[in-house]
């Protein structure tokens, strides 16, 4: 089974309901199942249950045919019983919330790599947000919030070899930007704009179906703006 393109999607745009429906049957369309039976990680945000309703029900007005919450972020977890969810699930969904957060629910289960090996063996994957970010390559730290001269890189799921960010655009892009000076020269990182939609490979090639993104490069350690492609 070959290795499938991730699905990222920004969220946040105007109409985001109705446009996050249109584009999940897309996503579902190019997975070859319109109905398909998805595993719903929110360790980016602690499992919380308001928000997995809450981004469940676009993805059944989509045409899903169940959305299961994978419950990893509790005190007691049940590590086979939410392997055996994510393995026959037709594809999984990595919801928004805070990337290392994320990140670190994922690693303290040990799904992390079981993760990549079901990409690896042609599991499609789509996420929102920090769920997004989350498939790159890597994302930020900071011991103290808001200063750069305390950031540094952790790992992230790297299914693709590709730096994301979302909805920055109101800050410039500042926390990419702090990114890729920590990558080093030649690094380039992906903004998702707000109500973006794009998909990416594991050879690094991009796509966008809609705005955007902004692209920036760290270019002898200037951080500036290229076009996108």
């Amino acid at each position: 089974m070959s290795v499938k393109p991730i699905f990222l999607l920004s969220g946040g745009g105007p109409g985001d309901t109705r446009q996050l429906i249109e584009d999940y049957r897309e996503v579902f369309a190019v997975f070859g199942t319109p109905s398909p039976k998805i595993a719903y990680v929110g360790t980016a945000n602690n499992d919380n249950k308001l928000f997995f309703q809450f981004m469940k029900k676009p993805l059944i007005k989509a045409g899903a045919a169940e959305v299961k919450l994978a419950p990893i972020s509790g005190k007691s977890i049940n590590t086979d019983k939410v392997k055996k969810l994510l393995s026959e699930a037709d594809a999984i969904f990595l919801s928004g919330g805070e990337v290392e957060d994320g990140i670190d629910g994922l690693k303290k289960a040990g799904l992390d790599i079981f993760l990549t090996d079901l990409y690896l063996a042609g599991k499609p994957f789509m996420g929102v947000s920090a769920g997004a970010i989350m498939m790159g390559r890597h994302w930020v730290h900071w011991d103290k919030e808001d200063d750069d001269s305390t950031a540094s890189l952790f790992d992230c799921l790297n299914f693709v070899p590709l730096l994301f960010d979302a909805h920055g655009e109101n800050e410039d892009w500042k926390e990419l930007k702090c990114a890729l000076r920590l990558e080093g020269s030649g690094a380039l990182g992906h903004g998702l704009s707000r109500g973006g939609f794009f998909s990416a490979d594991n050879n690094g090639s991009f796509t966008s179906y809609r705005n955007g993104p902004d692209i920036f490069k760290n270019d002898g350690g200037t951080i500036r703006r290229v076009d996108e492609g």
